[in-house]
Parts: structure tokens; sequence; C-alpha cells
């Protein structure tokens, strides 16, 4: 097939959640169909065409709409870069109107569904929405517009548990401490990802040592971490995959629903890499990992002392085990069905 993939930004060195999955999708679809992806910003990785078409300021940009006009596409993807606001619905639908094509809208943070969503849908509406967010399929189908789930997933080529000695050589290579108990955080620096917890973590035991990856930083919280005695690392990675597998703990310590994706990506790559993970409810942990050991859910910093005493208790034992969330599963899993009905000639509205 002949899919377009639109989506405000692309990267080749992606660290936000939203932009991974887009690497990831491109790449995958790339190996099994003819691709062509239109952008705003960045630059993408070889392997399939891109385009710096998609405008900033308007709807559709004149380029755009001349390629809509001059090839032929069977499928258009859109990756809303704000999630499924009513102007990425409006864009998503200008994108398939023009291309004559059928529509799949990507909504991978939760967004909420209200009066002019449902106005805009009495007129038109994608022919399916993935999401991975339980409370906005619900709100979806309130309003009439299909959709089904998709989750993220993780490289399961590099993101894997190492031995000790593994681990002890990846500190040597981070020039961090072999004797401390690391508890790693990995995402954006700001405040609604709740970082405040961090402040604390002198609390948390005598040899515990935080590690904050961030991958885009608010204005001031870097320093204040920093000043707390944190240790943020703020430089691109190459290879992500290596500060997970040098860590004892994962915290993931979001409240805010819009603070990250409900299943966060980092959440997937700690637990695949075998650490301990803990935890805020607003983490899908059910459609992430199997019920069991090496997971608890936290309120607040409160409950985070004695978390971590557990999970030390029994250094040797595993997290749950992952599902099968590979990228190539979870596409194949949850995509590839829908893309063989448009190939049919079905899910079209």
């Amino acid at each position: 097939m002949r899919i377009l993939l639109a989506s405000e930004e692309i990267t080749a060195t992606p660290e936000e959640g939203s932009l991974v999955f887009t690497r990831h999708l491109c790449r995958w679809l790339a190996a099994r169909h003819d691709l062509t992806v239109v952008h705003a910003l960045g630059e993408s990785e070889d392997g399939f065409r891109s385009l710096r078409l998609l405008s900033r300021r308007t709807f559709l940009s004149r380029g755009l709409v001349q390629i809509l006009r001059q090839e032929r596409f069977d499928l258009v993807l859109y990756l809303p870069s704000s999630g499924l606001t009513p102007p990425g619905l409006i864009r998503g639908l200008l994108l398939r109107a023009a291309a004559g094509s059928p529509l799949f809208v990507f909504a991978l943070q939760d967004r909420r569904i209200g009066a002019l969503h449902a106005t805009i849908s009495r007129f038109a509406r994608p022919e399916k929405v993935f999401t991975p967010v339980p409370g906005l399929r619900s709100a979806l189908d309130g309003i009439g517009v299909p959709n089904d789930v998709v989750l993220p997933g993780c490289d399961d080529a590099v993101f894997v548990p190492v031995e000790p000695a593994r681990k002890a050589a990846l500190r040597r290579k981070y020039d961090l401490p072999a004797d401390r108990w690391i508890v790693l955080h990995v995402g954006h620096v700001k405040e609604s990802r709740n970082l405040q917890v961090f402040l604390r973590w002198r609390d948390w035991g005598s040899d515990i040592l935080p590690v904050v990856k961030s991958g885009g930083t608010e204005a001031g919280w870097a320093s204040r971490l920093r000043r707390a005695g944190v240790i943020v690392i703020d430089e691109y990675l190459p290879d992500m995959h290596e500060l997970y597998q040098l860590a004892d703990c994962y915290l993931f310590p979001v409240l805010a629903p819009r603070g990250a994706l409900e299943c966060p990506i980092s959440v997937i790559e700690a637990a695949a890499c075998g650490l301990p993970v803990a935890a805020t409810p607003i983490v899908a942990l059910p459609d992430i990992v199997e019920s069991g050991r090496g997971f608890a859910r936290v309120e607040g910093a409160a409950d985070l002392p004695a978390v971590f005493a557990r999970f030390r208790a029994s250094p040797t034992r595993p997290s749950a085990p992952v599902r099968d969330l590979s990228w190539r599963s979870v596409f194949s899993r949850f995509l590839e069905p829908h893309l063989a009905a448009i190939a049919a000639g079905g899910e079209r509205g």
C-alpha cells in the first residue's frame, strides 16, 4: 500500500515518548509499505521518503495539497503532536479530504473530548482513532467515533536485563558510583511531572542515589534538582538502554494525566530491562505488564521509602514479566489487521 503519514515533528534522535513512537511506527511501515512522511519540524532517518510540507501556521500547506493532488495514497495516518484536540481533528479530516483516502489518527495522550469534537464529528470523522487511553476510547464511543487500542512498545534487541558485571561496567562508563542504589527517572524535567518527590530523596535511604535523564527541561527545574543533589543528565544519549541497565529501580512519579503518556514508554523500557518499577496510578500497568512481582503503585512521596525497602529486600527477584511489547509485536497485533482491511477495501467511511 501507499501510505502517507503526517506528524508535526519527527526526529532520528527522539527523547520524548510520542517522538519515539513515531520513529518506530515509520520504521515498521517503511519495511512493509510504500511510505511517505510529511512533517513541519525535525529531520527523519533514512529508509523512507520524508518531506517538510506540514505547515505550523495553517491546517494544510500549498506544497502538501499539491502532493496530495498529484499522487494517490491508499491511507493517511496522522499523529497530532498535541493529541486529539479539535484543531488536530480538523487537520486530520482535511488531510483525508485532500487525499481522498481513509484516515487513521493516533491519540497517544489523554485529552478532553468535548462539545466541539462532537460537533466536528457530526459532519466527518476518521475511519479509526487509535489510543492507549481507556477513558479517551470511552469518550470517543460517546460521540460515535470508531476507535481501537494501540500500545507503545520497546526495542527488544537492546532493552534487556544485564548481568552484574555489565552493570558495574556501565556505571564506570557513566561515572556513577558502584556502591549506591540508583533510582532512575527518564522524561521531561518540568512541573507537570511531579519531580518534587526527588527533592526529598534523602528520606529514601542513606545509600540511594537519584538519577534523572531529561528529555527536555523547563526553566529552573534542572538547577533545582541539582542543588538538591540529584544527578541530572540532559544531553542526548544514543544508548539510552544503558541507563536502565545500570540502575536498580525505576520511579515514575507523574500524577497529572497530561504530564505523560498513560502507557509511558519509559516504564515499558525499564520493565523490559528487569527493573522493579514504582509508578503512580496514572500508569496503565495492567496493559503493560503481567501482574505480579516487582511493581508498586505509589500515591505520593510518603510511600517511597517503604516501597524501595521492599524492592531491596528481594534484590534478586526480577520485575514482573513484560508482555510481548516489542514494536514489531505491538504494530503487528494492533495495526496490521486494520491495514489489511483497508487494502481489501474495508474500514472506509
